[in-house]
């Protein structure tokens, strides 16, 4: 039964990084709801913010990408709305497996900073309040952990 994992939390907290490894370690499919987003055109112009609309149209994409695989799939991403995170559960008939990494939003500012692609205090601070408000699934704290700490605890859940 194909299976989807989701990695889930604020800008700065590891999703990404986590993310791969995690798909590498598992033999999974890797996907970023950032560039799902990004490829398919799915911010309309002029928006502030991307909006649900949008996100539900990504989680389309997201099953015509499963329904074409024989694999299982991990993906990362923000997850701003409860109803898309919810939608994606439907259309996986509750196959999924829900990660919420948290970290102090002072840490998550930092990692941002030694990125590539800074996308700045003000930023982290409004995605950390945003994401942190919605509750799903399994939630970790890796605000003292490493990256490694993060995905053995993830797998032991698994």
């Amino acid at each position: 039964m194909k299976k989807l994992i989701i990695i889930r939390g604020p800008l700065g907290v590891g999703k990404t990084t986590v993310s791969k490894i995690l798909a590498q370690d598992l033999h999974l499919k890797y996907l970023s709801l950032d560039q799902i987003i990004d490829e398919n055109h799915l911010i309309p112009i002029n928006a502030e913010g991307v909006p649900l609309e949008s996100y539900l149209k990504a989680n389309e994409i997201i099953l015509e990408l499963a329904n074409r695989s024989e694999d299982s799939f991990i993906i990362d991403g923000c997850f701003y709305y409860q109803e898309q995170i919810d939608d994606l559960v439907k259309k996986f008939d509750n196959n999924v497996e829900i990660f919420t990494i948290t970290s102090e939003v002072e840490k998550c500012i930092e990692r941002d900073s030694k990125r590539s692609k800074v996308y700045g205090e003000d930023s982290a601070r409004f995605v950390h309040m945003v994401t942190t408000k919605i509750k799903a699934g399994h939630e970790i704290d890796n605000t003292d952990l490493s990256t490694a700490e993060t995905v053995e605890k993830i797998i032991k859940i698994i």
